[in-house]
């Protein structure tokens, strides 16, 4: 057995010296391996106009906002409309089947400012854009029954899709920033 100046034993080290690099590079190996890395872009941005946008998968989210009344004229028990475009940049229809938020008792959607409401529920044919912006008769997703007035404060909405799950913050913004179009109110 050789023995360093300092004593240790350099046959325990030339021993230990495979199962050290080998434990290395399994931690390395991940970093490899495409699939397991993360995207260059991040899940979600805020554009210029101060509205988000997201990705999963295929899908993209933008211009996400919610636009409210001014926080004196929110109430408990309000329900709030929720405004996205969704691109499918897939070769397969994509669907967005359910949105919530701790916010609201529920997300639904609607054909129109005063159709029915509906179970979220809505496919994005192959390579299209879905617009769900405010606009006159327009379709739109809504915060049914808030829990507290929001005011201004962003808050967490989370996104289902055919391509996974994806939870965005989203800014809420005054109804004065839309377009005057008729927006959700009380139910």
């Amino acid at each position: 057995m050789t023995t360093s100046p300092d004593g240790r034993h350099v046959e325990t080290w030339r021993a230990a010296l495979p199962f050290l690099l080998t434990a290395c590079m399994l931690m390395l190996l991940p970093a490899c391996n495409p699939a397991q890395r993360e995207s260059p872009l991040p899940q979600s941005t805020r554009n210029r106009e101060g509205l988000v946008d997201g990705q999963v998968g295929a899908m993209r989210l933008l211009h996400v906002h919610i636009l409210a009344p001014p926080m004196d004229q929110q109430t408990a028990g309000d329900d709030l409309g929720l405004y996205l475009t969704l691109v499918n940049d897939s070769d397969q229809p994509q669907k967005l089947d359910g949105a919530s938020t701790v916010h609201a008792e529920q997300v639904l959607y609607r054909e129109s400012p005063t159709g029915p409401r509906q179970r979220v529920d809505v496919t994005i044919p192959t390579r299209q854009t879905l617009s769900l912006q405010q606009g006159h008769d327009r379709p739109h997703l809504e915060l049914v029954d808030i829990h507290r007035p929001l005011g201004a404060t962003p808050i967490d909405v989370t996104f289902r899709f055919t391509t996974g799950t994806l939870t965005l913050r989203i800014p809420v913004l005054p109804l004065s920033r839309g377009d005057e179009s008729p927006t959700p109110g009380r139910s």
